[in-house]
């Protein structure tokens, strides 16, 4: 289908660094490795099935003035305060602690190269 979001691309400049680092984060599988355009090009699976609800979605937010601008990619997550743990001790960076949005929470963390993605945690209602 035409004009829907298709593919998230985390650009890197050491791809074996990248790699450890989501692997050792959120366990992905590297489950293609191939060259495009004379690079290396690795592929992640991820895991479950995703959200439907939001697949179609994008979100726009205007930034305070001299925040970083750019495209943020939300990964879902059990337990943000752990997973933000763990970016530190993998060499990535907390950009925005764990904050509610609604009745879930959400935060920002950059990986070793700098790429900025964020985490959401949806509220438990079990």
């Amino acid at each position: 289908m035409a004009n829907t979001i298709d593919w998230v691309e985390i650009r890197t400049g050491d791809i074996e660094r990248a790699e450890h680092f989501y692997v050792e984060l959120f366990g992905w599988e590297t489950i293609a490795r191939e060259a495009t355009e004379g690079q290396e090009y690795w592929i992640f699976d991820t895991g479950e099935e995703p959200r439907v609800e939001n697949l179609r979605r994008v979100g726009m937010w205007a930034r305070p003035t001299g925040e970083k601008l750019g495209t943020v990619v939300y990964i879902v997550v059990d337990d943000i305060d752990a997973v933000l743990t763990k970016v530190s001790s993998l060499g990535g960076d907390i950009i925005s602690q764990k904050v509610a949005q609604g009745s879930s929470s959400r935060a920002v963390f950059a990986d070793p190269d700098g790429n900025h993605l964020g985490l959401w945690q949806e509220v438990d209602t079990s």
